[in-house]
């Protein structure tokens, strides 16, 4: 049986199990979706059925399994939790519909939602005088993230495994990604102790507590034209200070900045949200983002070196630390 053929299989006896008592239940179209993404893999396929009373359905699908061991470490309840919460909200996202985070169907957990069309490539990102069309996209990103920002969580029924303050969210951050960090190294590195030292030292306190979607940038955007269609790949959603997503989305590795400048991205972010963004705050958050990525690219290694993964694409990535590591040291201020 092919893989093609056992992810179908899988699908159908969940889909069986999850519908209850349905008729003509059938799963079509099981496709690999081409990704560079890394902890989760993609599956397109249809899907439909016909309930006790007759009423038939129909649902244009994506699957997102969780992929073996990479660059990150995740599991699928806080994402898919979050997904669901914002369904209906004036948040672009897929909607969701199913998860399974046991593996027991596929032998690895997996969580389902509708289809969105559009693209997420990058290649407009690289044109130089920029694109009009990308600009408009990015705007619309930028109205997008504040409204995900002050989405109300509580009521929606969010809350995170440990609880998380305004004096203590940037803290909570840097103490995972330290603690992945010490797990994950292969050599010492001494500038990145340096640098989770001087952010431990010089932490700000958030203005409040938000929906933090950890990965947001152009790459795991959707897009027609344009138009943003949806925000994707929330593995490394959290609850945090929001602003931890803005020194993120214009890194130099997915910048739309020849399309839109970042200080016209963060003026329209912040007439959306309604409030500015303290410039002290932002730059600790740009900061912290090198280091961030820095373990995120260590991590990838590692699991290439101990033999985890045989993904290509991890087994240089502790070169792209240098890089990472002179960016923040731009930032900080000379010591």
């Amino acid at each position: 049986m092919s893989r093609q053929d056992e992810v179908a299989a899988g699908l159908l006896a969940f889909l069986a199990y999850e519908l209850g008592v349905v008729s003509e239940l059938i799963v079509s179209d099981v496709a690999l979706i081409s990704s560079i993404g890394n902890a989760r893999e993609p599956w397109s396929f249809n899907v439909s059925w016909c309930d006790a009373d007759g009423t038939k359905h129909h649902e244009q699908c994506v699957m997102l399994l969780k992929a073996g061991a990479g660059q990150l470490e995740t599991t699928l309840a806080p994402e898919f939790d979050t997904i669901r919460a914002l369904g209906g909200s004036d948040v672009p996202l897929p909607r969701a519909l199913w998860c399974d985070e046991s593996g027991d169907w596929l032998g690895q957990g997996f969580f389902v939602t509708a289809f969105v069309p559009g693209t997420a490539t990058m290649r407009p990102l690289r044109v130089e005088g920029g694109v009009p069309e990308l600009r408009s996209v990015a705007l619309d990103l930028a109205r997008a993230t504040a409204r995900l920002h002050r989405f109300d969580w509580r009521s929606a029924g969010l809350s995170s495994a440990v609880p998380v303050t305004v004096d203590d969210a940037a803290l909570t951050q840097l103490a995972i990604w330290e603690d992945q960090f010490e797990r994950q190294r292969l050599e010492p590195h001494p500038a990145l102790v340096w640098a989770f030292e001087w952010l431990r030292r010089n932490a700000p306190t958030a203005e409040r507590v938000a929906i933090v979607h950890g990965d947001l940038r152009f790459g795991n955007v959707l897009y027609e034209g344009d138009r943003l269609m949806a925000l994707l790949d929330w593995e490394m959603t959290h609850l945090g200070d929001p602003v931890e997503d803005l020194g993120w989305v214009y890194r130099a590795l997915w910048s739309p900045e020849r399309s839109l400048p970042f200080s016209e991205f963060l003026a329209a972010y912040e007439d959306e949200l309604g409030s500015p963004v303290d410039a002290e705050r932002l730059r600790w958050y740009q900061a912290f983002s090198e280091v961030k990525h820095s373990v995120i690219s260590l991590t990838g290694a590692r699991s290439f070196a101990d033999r985890l993964t045989l993904n290509l694409r991890h087994a240089d990535r502790a070169e792209t630390v240098p890089a990472f590591l002179r960016r923040f040291f731009e930032l900080v201020p000379a010591c």
